[in-house]
């Protein structure tokens, strides 16, 4: 599927998951709640109570929601998670992997001149300090929070302010991601939605499809370098 007919002005990039391999986070977090779908729980709960902090308009920091979500995890499969436990796990998000299209990808999307920009819902210095120590840093103009504006993705907030911050409109920003949830947030948010496949996720059905499908940012690049570039007054 691909409804994108000419390339947009922003590429706007999830990180984790969609850049970075979620896969040594979640062998941590089976392993300390002593199950396979351990990972699997808290991510969803962890999920559950970002949103409840938008809902509510009381925000909490991730980091601080992880290590609740993950203690209230724990309590559900009779697990003890203790301190140590949350501390590794946090410090796991430091030291993810880079997905192997990632470096050939980005440097496909800089060569077309197009502005790469991240858009996470993790802390700013844990997201910086990857980017810088992978060397992907030098690719993006941006590495934008959600935890600025105090909401969190899919909130329609934090995809409208992204594009308040970067001067351009909603329709000119392309979303790429492998969650479900952030396609539909964007998609809300009038942007152009990409979804990047991975084996743990999938789209929600209920929601608008994504304008384009693609298994890694190298078939991205490809289709985007085939799209005509139109000219824009500023």
């Amino acid at each position: 599927m691909q409804n994108i007919v000419t390339r947009p002005i922003v590429v706007l990039l999830d990180v984790y998951e969609t850049l970075l391999d979620m896969s040594p986070v979640a062998k941590k977090v089976n392993k300390i709640l002593n199950n396979k779908l351990g990972y699997t729980i808290w991510f969803e709960l962890l999920l559950q109570y970002c949103f409840l902090s938008n809902a509510t308009d009381s925000f909490h920091d991730f980091n601080t929601i992880a290590s609740s979500t993950l203690k209230m995890s724990g309590h559900r499969l009779h697990e003890k998670v203790t301190d140590d436990d949350v501390e590794n796990t946090l410090t796991a998000l430091r030291y993810l992997p880079v997905h192997e299209d990632v470096q050939e990808g980005l440097s496909a999307l800089y060569d077309l001149g197009l502005r790469i920009v991240a858009l996470t819902n993790i802390p700013e210095d844990t997201v910086r300090e990857r980017m810088e120590t992978t060397g992907l840093i030098s690719y993006f103009e941006r590495l934008l929070t959600a935890e600025k504006i105090g909401k969190y993705k899919p909130a329609k907030e934090v995809y409208e302010w992204a594009a308040k911050e970067l001067k351009v409109e909603p329709s000119d920003v392309l979303v790429v991601t492998s969650h479900g949830w952030d396609v539909a947030g964007a998609d809300n948010a009038g942007m152009l939605t990409a979804y990047k496949k991975q084996e743990r996720q999938m789209l929600y059905s209920l929601s608008n499809d994504p304008d384009l499908q693609i298994k890694d940012l190298i078939e991205l690049g490809n289709v985007l370098k085939k799209l005509p570039v139109i000219q824009r007054n500023f």
